[in-house]
């Protein structure tokens, strides 16, 4: 047996020694579900905000044609300035202006923070939080959907994430990476009873979650995620409901793109490395959902054992490291066909759907070069990126 041959096993057998340890640990998981409920939760949408006056209106009008009434009032958009333009229409729709002061904290959660805590000195409280970007659009039966599951007890949920510009064969990739952690890591830890991944936006925080904070803790580059381990630390309910549809705008060429994920990669390895020891020693200590901690603190590892084993095994079979890389990158050829064409929420024209399913393997492996510029450029922040 050659060296590359018996790499690839060793990585494989450690993958599905993680994966039965994950089944073991997930024998007795349950949720803390909320007891607090009320039949018709008064909720406020929160919208953080940077020179969004091309987009926000489109996502204002679908909350006022929601299913479930939103009123005017607890609506509540974030700007930097006076002179930022979505602030006309949004005194035009009716809804709260919010302007920041502490312009030196730049993230999302920084903007949340200010916000909540003005609410907090005002004692405005709300059932619910809704949280979005400027850009994202609702389906007229998202907040409907979502109240199911407060109802069901869940004290932070999200809904599936849609594209919004079909533009080409990146934005369609970058929203693949949406659909694999929704659909399927997502929907998977749901029927495992195991906490969910939260991504950027379309979630909602149960109101005793702020009461209980007077503020929004999440600050780093990747609040969501950063939420996503609060809520495993904390033994909170979390849930995905795949009937509660947002649209979303994702990045249409290959330089903002790469912008966005090394800033995304910054965030997830500052909060991983952060608690990772807590979330293993969590996975044999804690009565409630150690799977979840153990999904956790595992992170991107069982991904890369998995592809890494694979890749090894067929340079074992081929002894020629091209066409195992050819081989890869067929079968995630096959896998973005499978991906798309048992999508249903996304309708999309025969050629970008061949563009995209031999474009998707590409925009997997250029996770690499966000990794190398997250490696070396030190002043990764939260950007404006431009949505038209």
């Amino acid at each position: 047996m050659n060296i590359f041959l018996r790499i690839g096993i060793y990585l494989l057998l450690i993958w599905v020694i993680l994966e039965v340890i994950k089944i073991l640990l997930g024998k007795n998981s349950h949720y803390n579900l909320e007891t607090d409920i009320k039949k018709k939760p008064d909720l406020a949408i929160l919208i953080p905000t940077r020179n969004e006056a091309n987009v926000i209106e489109d996502l204002l009008k679908s909350i006022f044609k929601q299913t479930y009434p939103v009123k005017k009032e607890n609506i509540y958009i974030i700007v930097e300035s006076n002179n930022d333009k979505t602030v006309k229409i949004a005194k035009e729709y009716g809804v709260n202006v919010f302007v920041r002061k502490q312009l030196d904290l730049k993230t999302k959660g920084y903007a949340l923070k200010e916000l909540i805590e003005d609410l907090d000195k005002k004692k405005k409280y709300y059932d619910l939080y809704f949280i979005f970007d400027a850009d994202n659009v609702l389906d007229k039966d998202f907040i409907k959907q979502m109240i199911y599951k407060y109802k069901e007890g869940y004290t932070i949920a999200t809904g599936y994430r849609a594209l919004k510009n079909i533009d080409n064969e990146i934005s369609v990739s970058a929203w693949l990476t949406f659909l694999l952690v929704n659909e399927y890591r997502n929907l998977n830890c749901r029927k495992h009873l195991s906490n969910m991944l939260f991504s950027g936006t379309g979630f909602y925080l149960h109101g005793n979650l702020i009461r209980k904070w007077h503020t929004f803790p999440f600050h780093s580059l990747t609040e969501d995620y950063e939420c996503s381990i609060y809520a495993v630390l904390n033994e909170i309910a979390t849930t995905y409901n795949p009937k509660a549809i947002f649209y979303d705008t994702q990045p249409n060429n290959y330089k903002v793109s790469i912008k966005q994920r090394s800033r995304w990669i910054k965030g997830y390895m500052t909060n991983w490395f952060k608690n990772i020891i807590t979330l293993f020693i969590n996975s044999f200590k804690r009565k409630v959902n150690k799977r979840s901690n153990f999904e956790f603190a595992l992170g991107i590892i069982p991904g890369i054992l998995f592809v890494g084993g694979s890749f090894f095994i067929l340079i074992g079979f081929t002894k020629n490291i091209i066409i195992s890389l050819l081989i890869l990158y067929f079968l995630t050829v096959l896998m973005t066909f499978i991906l798309l064409l048992k999508e249903p929420n996304l309708k999309i024209s025969k050629n970008l759907f061949i563009k995209t399913i031999f474009y998707h393997p590409i925009f997997l492996l250029s996770y690499l070069h966000a990794f190398v510029i997250f490696l070396f450029k030190k002043d990764l922040g939260w950007d404006i990126i431009s949505h038209k």
